[in-house]
Formats: C-alpha cells, structure tokens, sequence
C-alpha cells in the first residue's frame, strides 16, 4: 500500500484517495478470487464436452449478452451517473423514483426483444442463428435475468456497496456454474451444449434472486423518503446515449467472436479464441478494479473543476498501469502453458492470446478518459469514440480473419484498440487538458 501511495498524485484529497485505494484493493481481491473461479469453471466446462459443443455454448451467450445489453437500454449507466448526485443532495425519493423505474424498463423491455429475437430468428433463416433456435429458446430467460443482474449491481456500486455489487457476479456466479456442473456430472457422463446452456441460465436465474434481495434490503434506508413526491425527470437523451455506450461497448468485445463463425469452419476455433481472449483480459483487470470507485467520483465533481480531474486521472492511470505490468509478463511467458492446460488444441491460440493482451494493456497506459466523458456530460463524445472503434474492429476483422483465423482476428483487435484509445486521448487534452501521464512529454502543458 505505501508503494502504491507513493506512485499517486498530490493533487487528489486524502478521502478519494483512500476510496481510490481501498476499493481497488477491495476489488484487487474479489477479482483475485472470481479469475480462480472463472478460469476453474471454463476449464470444468471444457473437460465436461468436447470444443465444439462448448464453443456454441460460448456462442449462445455472446448473443445473450448483447440482448441483455438491449435490454438494459443504457438504465445501467444511468443509476451510476444519477443516484450518488441525489444522494449527496438527500434526494432519497428520487433514489427510490429510479431504482424501481429502471427494474420496471428491464421486465417490460425483455418481453419486448426477446419476442423480437426469437420470431426473427424463426422466420429469417439467419446463419449461425436459426440453426440454433432450440438453444437460444431456453437462453433467453438468461437475458433478463443477466440483465436485472447488470443493472442493479451497478445500482449497488452507485449506492457505494462495492463489495457487495462484486460478490454475486464475481464470486457466486462462476462458483455455482461449478457447483451446477459437478451436480449434472453424477447423472450424465458428457455434456451437450443444450445441457451447458440450461445450467448457465439456472445460475444466472439464482444470482439474480439474490442480487434483487440485497438492493431491496438496501433500499428500506430511503422508505421515510417514500412519501415524499419526486419531482418528473426525463433522461431520454442521456439514456439513448448511455445504451449506445453499452452496446458498443459489448460489440467491441464480441465483434470478433461473432464474424469468426463466418470465416472459420471449426466451432472449436470460438472456443480455443474465447480462452485466449479470458487470459488476455487479466491485462485489462486493473482497469476495471478502478471503475468501481472512480465514476462516482468523476460523477460528484464537476466538469470545471479540470485540476482535481486531472489528478484523480494521473492517479488511476499510474496505478492500473503499475499493476498491469505484471500481467503482461505472466501472459507473454506463461501462455503456452496456460492454453494447453485446457487441451492440446488451445495451444494454437498463444499468437492472438499475445496481440489480445497487448490491446488490453493500452486500455491501462491511456487511463480512464472515457470515464471521465461520460460523468461528465460528454458522454456523446464517447459514443462516437467507440462507434470509430467498432467500425474498425468490424473492418480489420473482415480484412484479417479469412487469412489470418483466430490470430488474425486478435491482431484486428489490437490495431482497433489503438484507433480507440488515440481518439480518446485526443478529446481528453482537448477538453481538460489531460494527457496520460506516460505520453505527456509530447504535448504542451494547459
């Protein structure tokens, strides 16, 4: 912790500082744990099939995640954005107002995509879709029940209970998918993907019965706040671009997933990517760690106050980078290692495991910029950093997986990552005057 102190900036008060500090060990931990988790029950996934059935598991549930996404609408985004404005205002009725209205959104728009989804993919014969109309009838009730999950974890987040908004998706969730699947395996020898996809959804089901209980506990704190009447607000706008935030920000990690069925015979390529690209996440950890506490500090000061910014962003910028360092290390030299631990055939992902994880750590020496622009008011901005960087992944996948396979497409990545994090930087010194730390020597100080 003193190492750490000592790398940070002295321009930040000592009340963020140790919010900044304490939650990213909070975090450091919890995560620590939940990768254990994570990479146990892949490999728990992986042993219990063959590649094949398990990348159309993995296949399933990226089309899960991007209608959860469209169900969401941006709603997650926007507790994170509003609820820590009305609670340093004691505005408990408009906490109450928001809470109930976005999981309302949630139930109503679920019904409303996954019907859509379901008769699209039923009267349109879509390639790697309506082949798969049985598996994607059963993972529905995944959407909304990853989405509840999604929106009311970041409503804990908001309310500053980051440990408790960590532990149901980090801890229980990969713990009870081993649970589930240890459970199966006394009945059934080997799994089929049909089996992967309904234990899947039986865990998500559970974690978020739990997750709506600790909001609801949560909540009671605002109930003498209830009777008091909220004042009507319309967040139409801020929303719209929250969404498209959010569904950006998925299609950036799953656009290459989705076109490599296109280009690429073997299911079992989706699988053997989806490892590669879990080891190369562990670069972009830290930066996550930092998410936790620094919206709702970014989101509490205001867009005037660009010295105090800039510190808090010099701050978490050396100290995800500091920490990712490391993980670069352990990916470039481990990797081979790593990848044949879950079979044979994964050792072929090591070159996009490489290009993957050095994507991910530009995300750590760039720092936080796009945080900053969406509490910030400029989240437009960042919508349209992130529509360049989808358009760029979806073009430089197209040029590099017919040729390259699943190398190609993590190269692809990287090149994209670039783009998007340029652009970023960009914007940032425009507004503010920030500069990552680690390429200030190439502008004028503002």
């Amino acid at each position: 912790m003193k190492l750490l102190t000592g790398l940070l900036d002295d321009g930040v008060t000592a009340t963020d500082r140790r919010r900044i500090l304490r939650g990213t060990m909070h975090s450091f931990l919890i995560q620590g744990v939940s990768i254990v988790l994570v990479f146990a029950s892949n490999w728990w996934l992986v042993r219990s099939t063959d590649t094949a059935s398990y990348g159309l598991y993995v296949h399933v549930f990226n089309w899960v995640s991007i209608l959860a996404i469209l169900v969401i609408g941006g709603r997650d985004d926007l507790v994170l954005a509003q609820l820590p404005k009305y609670i340093a205002a004691g505005q408990g009725a408009r906490v109450l107002r928001l809470v109930k209205g976005t999981n309302g959104w949630i139930l109503l728009s679920t019904l409303v995509v996954c019907g859509g989804f379901i008769a699209l993919i039923s009267l349109l014969p879509l390639r790697s879709l309506s082949e798969h109309r049985s598996l994607f009838l059963i993972a529905v009730a995944a959407v909304y029940f990853s989405a509840a999950l999604s929106l009311n974890q970041m409503i804990l987040q908001a309310l500053n209970h980051i440990r408790q908004s960590q532990l149901v998706e980090k801890i229980a969730r990969p713990l009870l998918l081993i649970v589930f699947t240890g459970l199966f395996r006394l009945s059934v020898t080997r799994f089929d993907s049909r089996t992967l996809v309904l234990i899947a959804t039986a865990v998500s089901a559970l974690c978020c019965f739990v997750i709506l209980w600790l909001v609801y506990r949560t909540m009671r704190r605002f109930d003498a706040d209830a009777a008091a009447a909220a004042p009507a607000e319309s967040h139409g706008r801020k929303t719209a671009w929250f969404f498209s935030i959010s569904l950006l920000n998925l299609l950036s990690t799953k656009v290459t997933m989705l076109m490599l069925p296109l280009f690429v015979a073997a299911e079992s390529a989706i699988g053997i990517f989806n490892i590669a690209y879990r080891f190369a996440d562990l670069l972009i950890l830290p930066f996550f760690l930092m998410h936790v506490v620094l919206p709702q500090l970014f989101a509490r000061h205001s867009i005037e106050e660009k010295e105090y910014t800039r510190s808090l962003f010099n701050e978490s910028t050396r100290l995800m980078t500091v920490l990712s360092i490391p993980l670069l290390l352990v990916n470039m030299l481990a990797g081979p290692f790593l990848l044949r631990f879950f079979g044979h055939d994964f050792g072929t992902g090591y070159n996009a495991l490489v290009y993957i994880s050095l994507a991910q750590l530009l995300f750590s020496l760039f720092g936080p910029a796009n945080t900053i622009l969406m509490m910030q008011g400029r989240e437009k901005y960042s919508a349209y950093c992130l529509m360049v960087y989808v358009a760029a992944l979806i073009v430089t996948s197209r040029l590099l997986i017919p040729g390259g396979g699943i190398t190609g497409g993590a190269l692809a990545i990287l090149i994209s990552s670039a783009v998007y994090n340029g652009l970023l930087a960009v914007l940032l010194y425009r507004f503010y005057g920030i500069c990552t730390p680690f390429l200030s020597f190439l502008v004028k100080p503002r």
